[in-house]
């Protein structure tokens, strides 16, 4: 996961003193985060857009900005060295976006601390500005039908408010957005252009232009083809718009042109330290991790900037991409908590601590939800909008038990102990190897997702009746997974025509059948097969092998004739149990099928159940 650095200076001024050195690192890992330790980073500064660098040890300013691709080494005057920075250095918290910067991070500590306990409040101020969603963004060949916005007014910035928003908004885009797939942000300055607070959300074809972040000043508007070849944040983000013909922009009712997502915003309304509004949209491919990463985001902001107001954004959005009237009204950012229950007594048993429904009330308090006394152990709970990971019961639980303190439960013995064993076909199948390594054979592996025309129809056979098909397979190989481990050997003696003989390959696998009386609908059954090529080898020879290894198996052996496509007739026999059970089929491989994949000398195969007698079972490839 990725390594960030958190300002110390910034955590102690808005947690207090007493969370400081090793009572600092101690609070971060009772929250679930994997810290490093505290560090001191260079912080070189690009000159023309404005991003921050942040280096560890003995790193070297990297060529390029990685935010505007300007050439960074040995160029004059291209970095600006700003004051080293104390951070502590921690991997992000995945399922927690919302202690990704400082102010989120202080929130959750002040909470676990009971320095500030309880929900935040924060409200969303009346309608700031319009949005109108085009129909084209809605149709099937759109990347991101979904759109969510937000101004900000009243932030101060300074270097390290802009740095700490930016670092905020690629973390989310890791991992909320993943790699911006899901959900990608812009952040832009409200008073950059012409006033207007009417925008539109559409797509433009590939020769639309605007002039990207991190142009030259005065330079010609780039096409959306040229950013996506040219530009890097284009060149890193184009596969997520590959095959559109058309692509998404984001404007004023005017033109003005904000960004277009999820690659690039516009030069002209960055974010820089004379900013005092922000409009804020999140785009992606599903409402609801679209609505969470702008709740997130917006809330940090609040955090960060105290005093500064949320405003809403009203959406006139096409639900219908061929009817233009058919629209929706809707009004973002929505900090509606969601409200669950979880039950004291249920959280008391899991966690082996005592814990009433008061207690548990106050936990929910430190983890700053909402909580009031439901009936009996019950205790009702407003999750917060920024906390994306809250889904069930059990979530909740765990929010209790980083407020209980992992440290403070006592250890205690478990009063059950139960011992681990192998499976008896597991076991089986170790004995079979280690027979058949003795006996001189290569194990190989192959994979269990084929086709007819390399399994059964290689063997001569029709389709097993009992083929477990694959839906949507990715190629026409990979159409069904097996029902045999014989023409796995036969493609690997193919692959392997160049190489000296004689070859001895064996392989032990499950193969798979359709069994509607099953759980799942389908039965795997292990199997193993051997097999060898070599100018003279035949019937005699399989038969020998295949006596002496059931006899070291500890296994009775009867044989039956096989009259079977892929054998010489004659020199094929069934496996037999000496209770009559099909255990398996060998023999000597006929011509026709050693001339479908080129092999131009005999060779003999062997395939059959792993046997045990704990879990009996029936031969079924051949069915």
């Amino acid at each position: 996961m990725p390594v960030i650095g958190v300002p110390t200076e910034e955590l102690r001024r808005r947690v207090g003193d007493e969370v400081q050195g090793e009572k600092l690192l101690d609070v971060l890992g009772n929250l679930g985060c994997d810290v490093e330790g505290f560090a001191t980073l260079r912080r070189p500064q690009c000159n023309r857009c404005g991003f921050i660098m942040e280096l560890a040890g003995q790193e070297d300013v990297p060529p390029q900005c990685a935010n505007c691709g300007t050439d960074l080494r040995d160029v004059d005057g291209a970095i600006t060295e700003l004051d080293p920075l104390e951070v502590v250095r921690m991997e992000l918290l995945a399922v927690r976006p919302d202690m990704f910067d400082p102010a989120g991070l202080a929130r959750a500590i002040r909470g676990v601390l009971d320095l500030d306990v309880g929900p935040v409040e924060y409200q969303v101020e009346g309608v700031a500005a319009k949005l109108r969603v085009d129909p084209s963004v809605r149709r099937p060949e759109s990347l991101r039908p979904h759109i969510a916005c937000a101004v900000i007014e009243g932030v101060n910035l300074d270097h390290d408010s802009i740095k700490s928003l930016m670092k905020l908004q690629e973390n989310l885009h890791w991992a909320l957005g993943r790699n911006r797939k899901h959900a990608s942000i812009g952040v832009y300055d409200l008073d950059s252009w012409d006033g207007s607070l009417e925008f539109e959300y559409t797509t433009e074809p590939p020769d639309y232009a605007f002039v990207p972040l991190g142009a030259e000043a005065g330079e010609t508007p780039w096409s959306l083809e040229r950013i996506l070849e040219e530009h890097p944040k284009g060149t890193a983000y184009r596969n997520l718009l590959d095959g559109f013909d058309r692509y998404p922009v984001l404007r004023t009712q005017g033109g003005q042109v904000l960004s277009m997502p999820p690659i690039i915003n516009s030069e002209k309304t960055k974010v820089h330290l004379g900013t005092r509004r922000f409009f804020i949209d999140v785009t992606g491919s599903g409402a609801r991790i679209v609505q969470r990463t702008l709740s997130i985001l917006a809330t940090s902001i609040l955090e960060y900037h105290h005093g500064s107001k949320l405003r809403a954004v009203e959406l006139i959005d096409a639900t219908d991409p061929d009817d233009a009237g058919s629209t929706r009204t809707l009004t973002t950012p929505d900090l509606t908590p969601q409200e669950m229950e979880i039950d004291a007594d249920r959280t008391a048993r899991l966690l082996g601590v005592e814990m009433s429904a008061s207690d548990l009330q106050h936990r929910m308090l430190q983890m700053r939800h909402g909580a009031s006394l439901g009936k009996g152990s019950n205790v009702k709970v407003l999750v917060p909008a920024f906390r994306n990971d809250i889904l069930h019961e059990r979530d909740l639980m765990e929010d209790a038990a980083i407020a209980y303190g992992y440290a403070n439960i006592v250890p205690t013995r478990v009063e059950t102990v139960t011992t681990g064993k192998e499976l008896p076909t597991t076991t089986a199948a170790g004995a079979v190897r280690d027979v058949l390594v003795g006996m001189g054979y290569l194990e190989i592996l192959t994979l269990t997702l084929t086709s007819h025309e390399l399994s059964d129809g290689l063997l001569g056979l029709g389709a097993h009746p009992q083929t477990v098909i694959v839906g949507n397979p990715i190629s026409q190989e990979q159409t069904q997974l097996r029902t045999s481990l014989l023409s796995g050997l036969l493609h690997t003696f193919a692959r392997n025509r160049h190489n000296a003989l004689p070859q001895r390959i064996f392989e032990v696998g499950e193969v798979s059948f359709l069994a509607p009386e099953s759980e799942t609908g389908a039965l795997e059954t292990l199997h193993f097969a051997f097999g060898s090529i070599a100018p003279k080898v035949g019937f005699a020879d399989v038969r020998a092998e295949a006596e002496s290894l059931l006899r070291d198996l500890g296994i009775g052996l009867r044989l039956e004739r096989a009259d079977v496509p892929f054998l010489i007739p004659g020199r094929g026999a069934y496996l037999l149990t000496e209770d009559g059970r099909r255990l398996g089929v060998f023999g000597e491989v006929h011509p026709a099928v050693l001339e479908r994949l080129g092999l131009q000398n005999p060779a003999v195969l062997l395939e059959a159940l792993v046997p045990t007698k704990e879990v009996p079972g029936v031969y079924r490839s051949l069915a």
